[in-house]
């Protein structure tokens, strides 16, 4: 339920780390596909109709369209002509008809797309009619026992990098990795764990230097497990939530805590010349308040630096 209780939050999903991605595909998506209702032909009809649908809910024209609305009626095409004998087609030979002519297309109605969804999605079932024969081939041969016996061994086939995600996302409950997700500061000890895991139990040192650009542990391991919103929002609050600055302000504010969240770090230099950063005057942005922005990136450098003794 831990999964569910974090990712039934929707700012959750306003920027997801790549642990998070992976959390999603591990632990949710699962639990969306158990929820499917009928086989994944009619899973692919909903999801042809769903297209539809968005399209004119977005753009009140079906213009982008042409390729699902002309695949659905050809399935539809196909049922009347091919599978009329069976009962439960037969008894959806109006709806079917409906999906397949002219009328629904030039006068769209997202109800009408709905109501004929609904009902003729469980007749998807008959499009699985392709006869598969099997042949028996009887051809002679010689079975030897290899030189090589791999018996117990297991290649992992992992990148370093997911090698590391994975890692992170089984030891989430991991005092330092806490520590980094919730802009706590790190001490020495704290980065000769981080050295050990990934510079050791992980991988070497090469691995991890082939892997990522990012030399500060923390940082790395930050831009992969992202910033807790809650503690963001407690650190950073007063400047995100008050009326202390102007929205123009508070969406630069916004747009450090998202760099943070995919590069893992920042530091003042970079607000100077990296992009989008450099694309501002923010001393003309934020006049007597430019120390505030200083004070967020000093809080955020520092919480993943250390002087190493």
């Amino acid at each position: 339920m831990q999964y569910v209780d974090k990712y039934n939050d929707l700012k959750t999903w306003e920027s997801l780390s790549p642990v998070m991605i992976k959390e999603v595909k591990k632990h949710i998506s699962p639990l969306l596909d158990s929820g499917l209702n009928g086989d994944h032909l009619s899973v692919a009809f909903d999801i042809r109709v769903y297209y539809v649908e968005n399209d004119l809910l977005n753009t009140g024209t079906l213009n982008n369209s042409g390729a699902n609305i002309k695949l659905l009626r050809q399935i539809a095409q196909y049922l009347i002509n091919e599978k009329a004998s069976i009962p439960q087609v037969r008894n959806k030979i109006n709806e079917l008809k409906e999906l397949m002519g002219d009328e629904i297309w030039a006068n769209p109605n997202i109800d009408m797309f709905e109501k004929l969804r609904i009902s003729l999605r469980d007749l998807m079932q008959y499009l699985k009619d392709k006869v598969r024969h099997k042949f028996d081939i009887d051809i002679p041969d010689n079975i030897e026992d290899a030189e090589y016996q791999p018996e117990d061994t297991v290649i992992d086939i992992r990148t370093y990098r997911e090698k590391v995600i994975d890692y992170l996302i089984e030891h989430s409950d991991n005092p330092v990795i806490q520590k980094i997700y919730n802009l706590e500061p790190i001490n020495n000890d704290d980065l000769k764990e981080l050295e050990k895991v990934l510079w050791h139990e992980l991988g070497t040192q090469e691995e991890y230097t082939k892997s990522t650009s990012i030399l500060n542990l923390a940082a790395f391991i930050r831009s992969l497990v992202g910033l807790n919103q809650d503690a963001v929002n407690k650190k950073f609050g007063e400047y995100l939530n008050s009326n202390t600055f102007n929205s123009q302000q508070q969406e630069f504010i916004h747009t450090i805590i998202n760099y943070v969240r995919e590069n893992g770090d920042i530091e003042l230099s970079d607000i100077v010349n990296t992009e989008p950063f450099n694309n501002y005057d923010i001393n003309e942005m934020f006049g007597t308040n430019i120390n505030a922005v200083v004070e967020i990136v000093n809080v955020l450098h520092g919480s993943v630096t250390t002087d190493v003794a």
